[in-house]
C-alpha cells in the first residue's frame, strides 16, 4: 500500500510539476516516457488512474497520453468549460495560514488555479494534509462569479478559479 501511494505521489509531481518534460499544450505526457524513464509498468499506470481516491489523472482516448486533471504549476490548458458554482464552494487550511488569507484572499501559489471544494468534509481532508489545526473557509462563489470570477470544474468535481479576494470569504471552521 504504501508503495502505491509513493508511485502516486511520483506520478502526480511528473504531470503537474516536471520542468524537464515538454507537455504539450493541454497537459499530455506519453505513456512510453513514464515506462521508459520512470520505472512504471502499463499496469500499475492503468491501476494508479483507477484506484486514485482523488482521481487525479486520465488516459486519452487512445491509451497513448496521460495527464494530471488539474493542480499543474507549470502552463497548460487541460480543456475545461467555465462553469457556474454553487452558492457555496470551501477551502482547507490551517490556523497558521488564516491571517494571510484573509487578508490577501486566496491565491494559487505556484499553481495555476486556487483548487475549492463542493463540500466541507473534503475540505477538511485537504486541510487535514498540513501540519496544524484545521479550518474551513467558506467562499461565496456564486457571488464571485456574479461579480464576474471566472470558474471551471474538473472532471473530478474540484473546482477551480484564479483567485479569492478576501470579501468573498468566511471562516466557519476556527480553533
Amino acid at each position: 500500500m504504501a508503495d502505491n501511494i509513493h508511485k502516486e505521489k511520483r506520478l502526480s509531481y511528473l504531470l503537474r510539476h516536471d520542468t524537464h518534460y515538454a507537455f504539450d499544450a493541454h497537459g499530455w505526457r506519453a505513456v512510453s516516457d513514464l515506462i521508459a524513464n520512470h520505472g512504471f509498468s502499463h499496469k500499475e499506470l492503468i491501476s494508479i488512474v483507477a484506484n486514485s481516491n482523488k482521481q487525479r489523472f486520465e488516459f486519452s482516448e487512445d491509451g497513448q497520453n496521460i495527464r494530471a486533471r488539474q493542480g499543474h504549476s507549470i502552463a497548460v490548458d487541460v480543456e475545461l468549460d467555465e462553469s457556474i458554482p454553487p452558492e457555496y464552494l470551501y477551502h482547507g487550511t490551517v490556523a497558521t495560514n488564516v491571517p494571510s488569507i484573509m487578508e490577501k484572499g486566496l491565491v494559487p501559489m505556484s499553481r495555476q488555479h486556487v483548487h475549492l471544494s463542493f463540500d466541507e468534509t473534503t475540505a477538511v481532508k485537504v486541510g487535514s494534509r498540513r501540519k496544524g489545526v484545521v479550518v474551513i473557509l467558506k467562499v461565496a462563489a456564486h457571488k464571485m462569479w456574479e461579480d464576474g470570477h471566472h470558474f471551471w470544474q474538473a472532471r473530478n468535481g474540484i473546482w477551480l478559479t484564479e483567485a479569492v479576494p478576501p470579501k468573498y470569504l468566511e471562516i466557519i471552521t476556527h480553533p
